[in-house]
């Protein structure tokens, strides 16, 4: 009994929970799909851009401003993402365990993945939309 917790307690700390940064829609603009985040001391373009799938250029003109100040406001894609990876530290991929309702797509969506992708790095999953709920997928997991 001792082992098994010792080594589950193991398995706990070689990942680490990779949290996504959130935003705020912007109800306000006729442009869908924009909100806004705020920036922290830590945040650069390309950490802040990973977590909207986008890219630090591709953010940095949706704020064509001079950079922001840290707790500055920016103007970021915005759509709610709710999966969150378990990162495989110093690597950019992590894991996913599908939950009731997953699908290939969404999964892949909320991961900055296309399907296609899903698949490449997850050898063996069919063409099928359908996922089983508790089975782990390796995913792109670059934000944090």
């Amino acid at each position: 009994m001792r082992f098994n917790t010792n080594l589950l307690l193991a398995s706990f700390l070689g990942v680490a929970t990779a949290f996504r940064r959130g935003c705020r829609p912007d109800l306000t603009s006729q442009v869908s799909g924009t909100g806004y985040y705020t920036m922290t001391d830590k945040d650069t373009w390309d950490v802040v851009a990973a977590d909207f799938c986008t890219t630090g250029p591709e953010l940095q003109k949706l704020n064509p401003d001079p950079a922001p100040a840290s707790q500055g406001i920016i103007r970021v894609p915005c759509r709610v993402r709710k999966r969150d990876c378990a990162r495989v530290p110093g690597q950019d991929n992590g894991y996913y365990r599908a939950v009731e309702g997953d699908d290939l797509t969404l999964i892949a969506t909320d991961f900055c993945m296309t399907v296609y992708f899903l698949q490449f790095l997850n050898p063996g999953v069919e063409n099928s939309e359908k996922v089983t709920p508790g089975t782990i997928y390796k995913v792109s997991c670059t934000f944090n």
